[in-house]
C-alpha cells in the first residue's frame, strides 16, 4: 500500500490504463492503538496501523481524518504523544507530525524494534535483541543505550511511573521488574517479580502503583514505594494482553483478552463487575480509556476499531461506534449499483460487507451467515450455534432492493443459497433450495456452485454440482423452474458421472438461460418454457463466465487459460483470447463492453480489446487477483488479492486522460503495479498537533506572489464596497419620523432642570454671527492626515495606505473629506493622496480597495482638482497608471472567456 509521488508514478508505468486509488476496509492489525489527545481540536485522536502505513481516526466520530505515508517494511510498533506520532519499520524509526509530515529518522538499531515509549523530548526504543536507546528526538542522537541479557531479563514491557522523575520500569518474560534512572544509567531496584512472563505494564491513577498483566491471565496492583502487592485478579480467558483504567471517577479497571473478551474490575469491591464476552472476534490487542469521558476504545486483529460507552442504568458498557473490514481475506467482490458507490465483498469469515467508495462512514456490515438467523439476532452471533459456510459467490441486482431480498449467496459446500436485503442490510429469511437435494438420497451431499440474478430482479437462478439447474423466486423463495440437459438425471445418480455446473448467465429480457459445465458444454433454454434451445461445444472445461447483458457478450474463463467470448444471441465463440500462464481467477466487462479485465493465479491482470481480440494492457501486482469487478459507470476497478483484508480500488485513466490502446507486443515485459494506499476523503478535518516546545518551520504565504501579479487585500465587501454610496445608506436609515419636541410646561414653570441650564439659556440668547474660532477650516489636521502630509518614500506611502485598511467605511469618509482646503486639508494633501494611490496602484497590491478609495476621493474632491492647474497633471499621471494595470487584465480576461466559449460551442 502506498500513496507516495514515488509509487504514483509506478502505477503509470506499470499499467496504461489503470492507477491506484486508494484501499478500503483495512482498519487494524495487532499493534496496539495509541490515543493522543489534541488541546486544539478538543479531540483524542487514535492511530492505528495497517500493514506498512497506519490510519488516524477522531474519537468525535470515528471517522478517518488522515492516512500516513507508506514505509518501506511493515510496521511492527507505535507511540505516540501530544506533538509526534513515532513509527517503527525494520531497523528504523520514523518520526511524524500532523500525522502526514515525516519530520526526522533514527537510524541505529540493529534488530527490529517491538517496543517504544515517548519520554519528554527524549524517546525510549528497546528492538529484539533487548537493547535500549534513548533517542534525543530534537537533535536525532542516541543520549544513552543500554544492552539486557535476554536470558535473564528480556523486557517484554515498559512504563514511566508517575512523579518518579527520570525513571522507567520495565517488565520482563521471565516474570521479574527493574527501575532505571536514565540519568544516571543506574538500576534503582530490582522487583522480584512473578513466575509468568510480563505482557503489560500501565500506571494506575494512584501514585506508586502499576498494574501488571501476566501471560497467566493474573493482574496484579503492585506497589512500588514498598514492594508489595495490593490487589490480585484472575481472568481465566488466558494471557492479559490489553488494561487500562476509567479516569472519569469511576474506580474501574478494564482487561483484554487474547479471545478477545473484555473484563471490568471495580477497584474498591474488588470484584469482578462486568465480563463482555466475543468483543472482538481476535485478540484484543489495543485498549484505552478516553481522559475524563466514560469511553474506552478497542482494536483488535480482527481488522476492527471499536468505541465503548458506559451509559447503562447499571454501569455497564455498550458499543458505541465501530470501524471494521473483513476478519478474513475477501473471496468474491461486485459492484451493487449503478453509480458505482457501492461493492458487495464476502470473506472466508461467512460475512457479507458492503464499502462505500465515497466515503468511509458509509461502510456496512449485511451480517454474517448463521443457519438459525433469528436466534443470532436475539442472543448473539456468539451464541447462536455454527455459522454457515464462507461464501464463495453471489449475484446481487438493484431494480427491486426496497421490495425485497436483491442478493443471492452460494455457500462453499452447501446445497442451501441465501438470500440477502441490501437496502435492510441483513440476512434475508428465505434459503433457496429444491425438494430432489433432501428426498433422492444421492443428491443430499449437493452443493451449489454458481447463481445469477436475473435484470428485472424477481429470480435467481442457481447452478449445483449435480448439473441441476433451478429457477427461484427471490420474493417467496418458491421454485418456479428447472433447466436440464438430456442426461443430467442419469448423470447425476452417481458423483464420478457428474456434470457439474460452472457457470450460469440470463440476458436483460429474460428470454435465454445459460449455462456451462464442467465437460465443455454451453446450452441455452428457453427462459419460460425450460426448453433447450442449443448446444455450444467449448472444447475446453470452463471454470467461470461473466455475461454483459447490454452487448449480449458471455466471456468463458476455460481451463486452459484462454478466455472465450460467446455472443448469446447465435451461440458462436467471436473471440478466444490466450496469454495468461497461469489459472483464471476472474473476469469482468467495462460497461461498453469494449474491454474485457481479466485476472488469474500468476499474479498478472490484462485488459482485452474485443473488436480487435488483443491485449492492450498488462501489469502484475504484489499478491495474486482472485477477484475484480467494474464499476457500471466505468470510474473504477476493485480487486482483492490472497491473504489481503482490503480492497483495492484502480482509477480508469481513459475517462480523463490520453491513453493508448495499441495492442501490446509480444516479448512484453510487464512491471509490478504496487497496490494503492488509503487515502482520506477531501471533506476529512486537517490533523493538527499540540503546541510543541520546539520551533517548527511553518510555511508562511508571502504577501504577494510576484510583482507581474495582480494581489488583492482580501478584506471583507462591507469595508470598501459601500464608500460611494455611504450618503444614500445614511438617508435610508434616518428615523421615518422626526424626533417629538418635549411638552411645554406651564407658563409659570420653566423647562430647566437648574439654575445653571437657565444662565446657560441666556448666554445662547446673544448674537449668532460665526467668529473666526468656529469656522470649520481651523479644524487641525488628524493623525492620518499628518502622516500622509510628510510622506515621501514608497513604503511611506505603502503605510499610509495600510493604516486607511484599518479603518471603517465612516472613518475612511471622514479622513478623505478631511483632506479638503476647506476643511483644513490642503492642495498638497490632495496632490499626495494622489501619489500614494499611484504607488500602490504600481505595485499591484490591494487592487481592489485602492479603486474604490480613489473613486470616493474623485467624488468628493472633483471641484478642487478641476481648479488646480498641478492636481490636474497628477490626476493625468494617475489615470495612465490604472489604464496599464487594467489592460493587463482585460487582455487576460477576454483570453479566458474566449477559450471557454470555444470549449463550450466547438462541436468535437
Amino acid at each position: 500500500m502506498t500513496n507516495t509521488v514515488g509509487n504514483r508514478e509506478s502505477f503509470i508505468d506499470a499499467s496504461r490504463i489503470f492507477t491506484g486509488h486508494r484501499a478500503l476496509g483495512l482498519v487494524s492489525n495487532h499493534i496496539p492503538l495509541v490515543t493522543r489527545y489534541i488541546p486544539q481540536r478538543k479531540e483524542t485522536l487514535i492511530v492505528t496501523v495497517i500493514g506498512n502505513s497506519y490510519h488516524t481516526y477522531g474519537s468525535n466520530k470515528l471517522n478517518l481524518l488522515a492516512v500516513g505515508r507508506a514505509h518501506e517494511d511493515d510496521i511492527t510498533c507505535l507511540a505516540g504523544d501530544n506533538y509526534r506520532v513515532y513509527t517503527a519499520s525494520g531497523h528504523t524509526i520514523k518520526v511524524w507530525k500532523r500525522s502526514t509530515e515525516l519530520c526526522n529518522e533514527f537510524k541505529g538499531h540493529e534488530k527490529p524494534i517491538h517496543l517504544m515509549l515517548p519520554f519528554g523530548l527524549h524517546l525510549l526504543a528497546v528492538d529484539e535483541a533487548n537493547c535500549l536507546k534513548v533517542w534525543d528526538t530534537n537533535a536525532a542522537e542516541v543520549n544513552f543505550e543500554l544492552s539486557f541479557n535476554p536470558e535473564t531479563f528480556c523486557i517484554s514491557a515498559l512504563v514511566h511511573p508517575v512523579t518518579y522523575i527520570n525513571k522507567i520500569l520495565f517488565g520482563s518474560t521471565q516474570g521479574t521488574m527493574q527501575l532505571w534512572n536514565l540519568k544516571t544509567g543506574k538500576m534503582v531496584f530490582a522487583f522480584n517479580g512473578w513466575k509468568s512472563p510480563i505482557t503489560i505494564l500501565e500506571q494506575a491513577p494512584a501514585v506508586d502503583v502499576v498494574a501488571v498483566g501476566l501471560a497467566s491471565g493474573e493482574l496484579i496492583l503492585h506497589n512500588l514505594k514498598f514492594d508489595e502487592n495490593l490487589m490480585k485478579f484472575k481472568q481465566e480467558w488466558g494471557p492479559i494482553t490489553a488494561l487500562t483504567f476509567r479516569t472519569d471517577g469511576a474506580p474501574i479497571m478494564i482487561t483484554g483478552s487474547s479471545q478477545g473478551h473484555l473484563a471490568f474490575w471495580d477497584l474498591e469491591q474488588q470484584t469482578l463487575v462486568q465480563q463482555h464476552r466475543h468483543a472482538h472476534r481476535g485478540g484484543v490487542t489495543g485498549l484505552k480509556a478516553l481522559t475524563a469521558e466514560p469511553i474506552i476504545i478497542t482494536s483488535s486483529r480482527d481488522n476492527s476499531l471499536k468505541m465503548w460507552i458506559f451509559d447503562q442504568s447499571d454501569g455497564g458498557v455498550r458499543l458505541l461506534r465501530e470501524r471494521c473490514g473483513h476478519k478474513a481475506p475477501p473471496i468474491r467482490l461486485r459492484f451493487h449499483d449503478q453509480l458505482g458507490e457501492w461493492i458487495l465483498s464476502t470473506g472466508l469469515d461467512s460475512s457479507l460487507r458492503a464499502f462505500s467508495t465515497v466515503a468511509d462512514l458509509l461502510h456496512r456490515n449485511l451480517g454474517t451467515a448463521h443457519y438459525n438467523q433469528k436466534k443470532a439476532r436475539r442472543v448473539g452471533l456468539e451464541k447462536a450455534g455454527t455459522k454457515m459456510p464462507p461464501i464463495i459467490t453471489f449475484a446481487s441486482e438493484s431494480v427491486r432492493d426496497k421490495e425485497w431480498d436483491s442478493i443471492a449467496a452460494v455457500h462453499r459446500r452447501h446445497s442451501k443459497v441465501t438470500t440477502w436485503s441490501f437496502h435492510r442490510s441483513t440476512m434475508g429469511e428465505h434459503k433457496l433450495t429444491h425438494q430432489r437435494f433432501v428426498d433422492n438420497m444421492a443428491l443430499t451431499k449437493s452443493s451449489a456452485t454458481c447463481v445469477t440474478v436475473t435484470a428485472c430482479g424477481n429470480f435467481a437462478i442457481v447452478g449445483y454440482d449435480s448439473g441441476h439447474i433451478d429457477r427461484y423466486n427471490m420474493q417467496s423463495g418458491i421454485h418456479r423452474a428447472t433447466y436440464l440437459r438430456p442426461d443430467t438425471e442419469k448423470s447425476s445418480e452417481l458423483p464420478y458421472t457428474r456434470n457439474a455446473v460452472r457457470g450460469v448467465a440470463s440476458d436483460g429480457l429474460n428470454q435465454v438461460v445459460l449455462g456451462v459445465f464442467a465437460n465443455g458444454q454451453l446450452n441455452t433454454w428457453n427462459f419460460k418454457s425450460g426448453e433447450i434451445m442449443r448446444e455450444t461445444n467449448l472444447e475446453v472445461a470452463p471454470s467461470l463466465i461473466e455475461i454483459n447483458r447490454h452487448s449480449g457478450l458471455l466471456a468463458i474463463a476455460m481451463e486452459d487459460f484462454s478466455i472465450a467470448i460467446v455472443e448469446v444471441e447465435t451461440g458462436k465463440i467471436v473471440r478466444r483470447l490466450l496469454g495468461h500462464d497461469g489459472r483464471l481467477t476472474d473476469l469482468a466487462f467495462s460497461p461498453d463492453a469494449r474491454w474485457v479485465v481479466s485476472s488469474a493465479q500468476d499474479c498478472s491482470i490484462r485488459t482485452w480489446d474485443l473488436p480487435t481480440g488483443t491485449c492492450i494492457d498488462y501489469f502484475l501486482v504484489p499478491k495474486s487477483c482472485v477477484s475484480l469487478t467494474f464499476s457500471a459507470n466505468g470510474s473504477f476497478l476493485a480487486t482483492a488479492h490472497v491473504d489481503d483484508l482490503g480492497i483495492y480500488l484502480w482509477n480508469n485513466q481513459s475517462l480523463y486522460t490520453q491513453v493508448s490502446l495499441r495492442s501490446l507486443e509480444e516479448n512484453f515485459q510487464p512491471k509490478v503495479a504496487p497496490l494503492p494506499g488509503s487515502t482520506a476523503r477531501s471533506s476529512c478535518s486537517e490533523v493538527k498537533d499540540g503546541d510543541t516546545t520546539e520551533e517548527d518551520e511553518q510555511f508562511a504565504s508571502p504577501e504577494q506572489i510576484s510583482d507581474s501579479l495582480v494581489t488583492l487585500s482580501l478584506l471583507p465587501d462591507s469595508r470598501w464596497k459601500n464608500l460611494l454610496n455611504l450618503d444614500v445608506i445614511k438617508r435610508r436609515n434616518r428615523p421615518k419620523e422626526p424626533p417629538k419636541s418635549q411638552k411645554l410646561a406651564p407658563f409659570f414653570l420653566t423647562n430647566t432642570n437648574s439654575l445653571e441650564a437657565i444662565a446657560d439659556n441666556q448666554k445662547e440668547s446673544g448674537s449668532r454671527i460665526l467668529d473666526s474660532s468656529s469656522i470649520p477650516f481651523a479644524t487641525p489636521l488628524t493623525p492620518w492626515a499628518g502622516k500622509l502630509n510628510v510622506a515621501g518614500k514608497p513604503e511611506e506611502y505603502a503605510a499610509v495606505i495600510e493604516e486607511l485598511k484599518a479603518m471603517g467605511p465612516s472613518a475612511i469618509d471622514t479622513e478623505i473629506r478631511s483632506l479638503s482646503p476647506h476643511l483644513g486639508g490642503s492642495t498638497h494633501l490632495l496632490s499626495q493622496f494622489l501619489t500614494s494611490i499611484s504607488v500602490v496602484l504600481e505595485s499591484k497590491r490591494n487592487y481592489e480597495v485602492v479603486q474604490a478609495y480613489l473613486g470616493l476621493f474623485l467624488k468628493v474632491h472633483a471641484s478642487s482638482l478641476s481648479e488646480e492647474h498641478e492636481l490636474c497633471k497628477r490626476a493625468e499621471k494617475l489615470s495612465g497608471v490604472l489604464k496599464d494595470s487594467w489592460s493587463t487584465l482585460q487582455s487576460n480576461f477576454e483570453n479566458t472567456l474566449c477559450l471557454v466559449s470555444f470549449f463550450m460551442n466547438a462541436v468535437i
